[in-house]
């Protein structure tokens, strides 16, 4: 889990990403295409999405607890990297005024951003419920978020100011992505959207990666310290695969694996090899230019088993030697 073993964050903003008509009552605008760690420009976004009919951003900063001058500066951050669009602070409670009050004040000061704020208060009861799923295993996680959406008045408007005018239309891409899969980011971003559709359950798969130039793989947490899952669709030297990777520290636990390499090729797939150089258990075959949806189709099948198979170990209690 994130730090502390804490993802009660992550939780609740997947909540606001899975029922987006919390957020559309609040604001008087339908939201679609919601994605959580968005990158907007130099900064993540912690949930973004758009409005189809004034084509506009609605971007969301998150935090489970009270709000603070950290997250006051979040909130700065987005409106000054945003020209138009609705900026919504979500908090558990806002103490002082004098936080939303600086927003205002800034937007004020910037009569030419089209922006609308919102500050909302989080239910008590969603943040216990939150509290809850968080100590649950993870994959069983986005089954249950449907106990917060039984909450009356799940999120409170404290605080809003208003400066986009009511017949503005802005610029915000509303359209289908098209995927360059000939870009190294692009087929990164494909794959982790065509994850995140088969496995929604697994909670890392919703939030965007940030990736670096020329990498071709993409990381993925697994769930423990230096415990990585490691994926491509086409790496350097041409190879498609998807591998979960121990850390130094993890070295037993790889060990512990590698004893148990029959049930893996059957449990996962029966090519599934060991790399002790690096302490990688990984499916890998060569990539097709020609069809690179149907390897990252290939890919996929076998991550869902490795994920199913690591997960009872990396997010649960089980040890690789405990009894099945």
């Amino acid at each position: 889990m994130s730090k502390n073993g804490s993802k009660k964050e992550t939780i609740f903003t997947l909540w606001l990403k899975e029922n987006p008509e919390v957020l559309q009552e609040i604001i008087g605008l339908s939201i679609e295409k919601m994605r959580m760690e968005y990158n907007n420009g130099s900064q993540r976004v912690d949930l973004h999405g758009v409005n189809r009919e004034r084509k506009i951003d609605i971007l969301v900063e998150c935090q489970v607890t009270t709000a603070d001058e950290d997250h006051l500066a979040k909130t700065k951050d987005l409106i000054n990297n945003t020209a138009e669009g609705c900026v919504i602070w979500i908090a558990s409670r806002f103490r002082k005024n004098s936080l939303t009050k600086e927003i205002k004040e800034l937007l004020q000061n910037s009569p030419r951003k089209y922006i609308n704020f919102f500050a909302l208060e989080i239910n008590p009861d969603v943040i216990e419920l939150t509290n809850l799923l968080n100590s649950k295993f993870e994959l069983d996680v986005l089954e249950n978020l449907e106990l917060i959406q039984k909450i009356e008045q799940p999120l409170k408007l404290v605080d809003c100011y208003f400066q986009m005018p009511l017949t503005h239309i802005g610029k915000a891409f509303i359209g289908e992505m098209q995927y360059d899969l000939n870009r190294e980011d692009e087929l990164k971003e494909y794959m982790l959207e065509q994850l995140c559709k088969r496995m929604p359950y697994y909670l890392n798969f919703h939030s965007s990666k940030k990736h670096f130039q020329h990498s071709r793989v993409m990381q993925i947490g697994a769930g423990m310290d230096e415990v990585l899952y490691h994926c491509s669709a086409r790496d350097t030297r041409n190879r498609a695969f998807v591998e979960i990777r121990f850390g130094y520290s993890k070295s037993d636990l790889y060990e512990a694996f590698k004893d148990k390499g029959e049930l893996l090729r059957k449990e996962i797939h029966p090519l599934i090899q060991f790399n002790d150089n690096n302490r990688s258990i990984g499916y890998y075959i060569s990539s097709n230019t020609n069809d690179i949806r149907g390897i990252v189709h290939s890919l996929i099948e076998v991550f869902e088993k490795q994920i199913q198979f690591f997960s009872r170990y990396t997010y649960g209690k089980k040890g690789p030697n405990d009894p099945s």
